[in-house]
């Protein structure tokens, strides 16, 4: 914490708002992390959340996002660096977001994993863009238009994938489009709705990998509250995102003890530390014991 403190507290100072980082996935742990920092202490006016992350549950990012709202009227989430999928999700809900240089939002297209073994060729994590994809690739690649190929084509995506997973797929996007316009409504209020859910389509299926870099100048141009941070807090920012980084192990777990995700404000710190089980096979699950831990510093001001 000595690293981040001093960044953290100039961030607040500079700003004028409660800063908390988040700096991990976005999980129901977190979210139960979360909501003891904002309930001790207590609802603001104004709260700033730096964030980085990769992604995590989308329904746990729709409950993180009602939790901040829940305690603040006015919501900024600035991005050093990578807010992608759900984390891009989250920023939807913030009445502004202001970037850095390197900031990344990504793709909100819906992605399930596999539940047990896979065959050697099966991809362990499959978009529903991808199966939505097969039908349009089948048609630009081998010119299958006619309705009797069509149904050949669906048969052979149920032949490979359970129909009732088909379906699943589907209603995970259907879901993921919903808390988009759900969340989105408190960025842009005033935007014909109309509008809004053009911006969630575009996010949810107008880009060709799950892995696009969606920059800053994109990201205004989807239509989103964009603000570019300014050089001292892009200086803060980044400063903050390299004390983050420099506490987060890699490949968590495979040390005596790591630690994989961080939530921190100026008066706590909590760490999700990874501890390998001793004699366990580290190819197994329950191999690493996860726990996240709390530290408070001073009494909320």
């Amino acid at each position: 914490m000595e690293q981040l403190l001093p960044h953290l507290s100039a961030l607040e100072a500079l700003r004028g708002n409660p800063v908390l980082v988040f700096a991990s996935m976005i999980t129901d742990d977190t979210v139960r992390v979360v909501y003891e920092w904002l309930r001790k202490r207590g609802r603001v006016e104004r709260l700033d959340l730096v964030l980085s992350t990769t992604g995590g549950v989308v329904t746990r990012a729709r409950q993180l996002a009602l939790l901040l709202r829940d305690y603040t009227e006015y919501l900024t989430i600035l991005v050093p660096y990578r807010a992608w999928s759900s984390g891009t999700l989250l920023c939807l809900s913030a009445d502004k977001l202001i970037l850095g240089p390197l900031a990344e939002l990504g793709p909100i297209d819906a992605h399930i994993g596999a539940a047990g073994p896979l065959p050697p060729d099966a991809p362990g994590l499959i978009s529903a863009q991808d199966i939505r994809a097969f039908r349009q690739m089948a048609e630009d690649w081998f010119n299958v238009k006619r309705p009797d190929d069509r149904l050949q084509v669906l048969a052979l995506v149920a032949q490979r994938i359970f129909p009732t997973s088909l379906s699943g797929f589907y209603r995970f996007d259907q879901l993921t489009r919903q808390i988009g316009y759900e969340l989105l409504a408190y960025q842009l209020p005033h935007v014909d709705e109309t509008a809004r859910r053009q911006i969630v389509d575009r996010l949810a299926d107008g880009y060709l990998a799950h892995d696009y870099i969606i920059s800053r100048a994109d990201a205004l141009g989807l239509g989103l509250n964009v603000t570019f941070a300014a050089p001292q807090e892009e200086t803060l920012l980044w400063s903050v995102y390299q004390a983050c980084r420099a506490q987060i192990a890699e490949h968590p777990g495979q040390s005596e003890q790591s630690i994989a995700g961080l939530i921190a404000g100026t008066d706590f710190w909590a760490r999700q530390v990874f501890r390998p089980v001793p004699g366990a096979d580290p190819r197994q699950r329950g191999s690493v014991d996860v726990q996240w831990e709390i530290d408070w510093f001073k009494e909320s001001t």
